[in-house]
């Protein structure tokens, strides 16, 4: 029984609507023509609420009766050839919803046939464009694909699937707005009846495929330890069950989604249950903790959902901080951030729920990390209830380190650069008595630093050495949640995540040049002491000797800058812009000459006196820049 709806008013009147009389009769042969005479289409487009009270009249209870009289074997002997199915891609998912659908899992029914819509009708406009738009919003409403289905069949794809004035199905089922049983399965039916109807449209025509987004790299990738996962079913269902944060609606999806993960091993279908009741518990704390209590509503045409992007952004609209980031704390932050949020992480929900992923597929490990994230905040806002398990994993999650953040993918890099920095040195020792020792690096940049930096950090950033990075490198001095908050403006011209992205360039050229290097002493060091190379190759070897230290020192002093940088954030943030501007041309000059480096020292180029060259000019550059400070 729902108690509560989260449905704004306007929204529930279009969900819920039912006509007063009904002409419905036993049609067979209904059509797209049948359905679109229903529509009322008005010069200012659809008219939302009498398209659908027609439609109630006569179609909606037709098409639901249409499927409910079918069974599986009639659907699947009817259904299951080329002329209904040969443009979808994921033709399996068509006859799984129709099993949910006869098994009264609606819910879930709906939210698969979504996915299976938005990146179907994707794949069409591939027929006449190059790429598809972000949205299922903009795929239904483009010119090409009208162009290519018809008006008809456009149009009831816009009520059903479109802007917020529409029923808009997908948004609504999404973003958890929609409770168990909550709405009538009947415009489920009707977008599942009209994805049926596209087959013998595009019959004739090939339909370019899409790959999925691959989580190969995730897989083994514990974002949380397994050894601290729920024990079982019973014990996830029994949290459930007892929590008071979660309304009754709610609870049978949740119970559902346990039952998939646990019994059934399907993770990808248990996190489409758990991800709209996630975003809703979320939704819920988020307008309490920020004092917004009627952002707790589905969007009216005129006001925008409160989606995860809202709820997890460090500040408000108006500039104000999230208060919920605080009250959540930065681990919870951290992993929701690798899982949610971060462009380079998981981004589950974005990418389940556009179907841009597989969904049988999707490895335990993330699901069993939001699981937990679930199962976390249950424990923790259930006040009248407490157990070993959710107190161990609370505590776990408060140190949560967070990886997929591009501050802390730079770090890695930076790390990355330096083991195999050691690695060269290691190489090196074939050709150690060859080399010439040089002085240290000429670019001093400590007077720099010292108009902002602390004094006693100072010799953090003057002491360049493998010790003094990995120091940098590893301090826990800035949150990293808190950096690019879409809400907050800069006023100031100073772009942080500019910086990063330089870093992260130089980074990943700077481990190429090491291995390129790496790659040359170890094919020509050993032929060079056994005089087995011709006068040229050993002549260019001893270039390659004469500028080995200035290149080693060199790299030495790009990641010690990269490291200094990443500690030095919040105090850069906030000095004279003229620095912040001066440090990014700085960066910029050594990137177009690491840039340069990397094609210079290929094995099949090797031209260590260009680079000699190009090192000394850019040496002048960049110290006459610093020198009018």
């Amino acid at each position: 029984m729902i108690n509560t709806t989260y449905l704004s008013p306007g929204v529930r009147q279009l969900l819920l609507s039912v006509s007063s009389t009904s002409n419905y009769k036993e049609n067979n042969h209904l059509s797209i023509d049948d359905i679109r005479q229903c529509l009322s289409v008005e010069e200012m487009g659809i008219n939302y609420q009498e398209s659908i009270r027609r439609l109630d009249m006569t179609v909606l209870p037709q098409i639901e009766h249409f499927f409910d009289q079918m069974t599986i074997e009639q659907f699947r002997s009817h259904y299951d050839n080329d002329y209904y199915c040969g443009w979808l891609k994921n033709s399996k998912d068509l006859f799984r919803i129709f099993n949910l659908l006869k098994n009264n899992e609606i819910h879930l029914a709906t939210l698969l046939l979504t996915c299976l819509t938005e990146r179907n009708l994707g794949n069409l406009l591939l027929i006449q464009i190059n790429t598809v738009p972000n949205l299922l919003r903009q795929i239904i409403e483009s010119s090409t694909l009208c162009s290519i289905l018809g008006s008809d069949l456009t149009l009831l794809f816009q009520l059903l699937i479109g802007s917020p004035k529409s029923i808009n199905l997908r948004n609504v089922y999404w973003h958890g707005f929609i409770q168990y049983n909550e709405i009538s399965p009947k415009f489920t039916y009707l977008l599942f009846y009209l994805i049926l109807q596209i087959g013998p449209i595009v019959n004739e025509k090939i339909i370019p495929e899409r790959q999925f987004i691959s989580y190969e790299r995730f897989k083994n990738h514990n974002f949380l330890p397994l050894d601290i996962c729920c024990p079982n079913a019973d014990t996830a269902i029994d949290i459930i069950k007892k929590n008071s944060l979660v309304d009754n609606g709610y609870k049978p999806l949740l119970i559902s989604s346990i039952n998939y993960f646990y019994n059934e091993n399907e993770y990808g279908l248990s996190m489409m249950l758990l991800l709209p009741v996630f975003e809703h518990l979320l939704r819920k704390l988020f307008v309490n903790a920020n004092h917004c209590p009627e952002r707790l509503l589905t969007a009216e045409s005129a006001t925008l959902f409160t989606t995860l992007d809202e709820i997890l952004t460090c500040c408000l609209p108006d500039g104000s901080p999230n208060r919920l980031c605080e009250e959540l704390g930065q681990g919870y932050m951290s992993l929701l951030g690798d899982l949610i949020t971060f462009p380079e992480g998981v981004c589950l929900r974005s990418k389940l729920s556009h179907g841009e992923i597989d969904y049988d597929s999707l490895p335990q490990t993330i699901a069993h990390a939001q699981l937990s994230l679930l199962l976390i905040l249950l424990y923790r806002y259930n006040h009248n209830e407490s157990n070993d398990y959710g107190q161990i994993l609370l505590d776990y999650i408060k140190n949560y380190k967070v990886y997929y953040h591009p501050i802390a993918i730079a770090k890695n890099q930076i790390r990355e650069c330096i083991e195999e920095f050691k690695q060269i040195s290691e190489c090196a020792t074939l050709i150690e008595e060859e080399i010439p020792t040089t002085t240290d690096f000429p670019i001093k940049l400590i007077d720099f630093w010292r108009s902002f930096i602390p004094s006693d950090k100072l010799s953090l950033f003057s002491n360049i050495s493998l010790e003094t990075i990995d120091i940098l490198i590893n301090e826990e001095n800035i949150n990293l949640i808190n950096r690019y908050c879409t809400c907050k403006s800069i006023t100031t011209g100073y772009n942080e995540q500019s910086f990063i992205t330089i870093i992260r360039q130089l980074s990943t050229h700077i481990r190429q040049i090491l291995i390129n290097i790496e790659t040359f002493i170890k094919t020509r060091g050993q032929a060079y002491h056994s005089k087995q190379l011709r006068a040229n190759q050993r002549s260019n070897f001893e270039r390659f000797i004469n500028i080995f230290d200035n290149l080693r020192q060199l790299i030495l002093f790009i990641c010690h800058l990269n490291s200094c940088i990443l500690f030095a954030l919040d105090y850069i943030r906030s000095i004279d812009l003229k620095y912040s501007s001066v440090l990014m041309k700085f960066l910029r000059i050594w990137l177009t000459f690491i840039e340069n480096t990397v094609i210079l020292s290929g094995i099949t180029r090797n031209r260590w006196d260009e680079i000699l060259t190009l090192y000394s000019t850019t040496i002048d550059r960049s110290a006459k820049m610093i020198f009018k400070l």
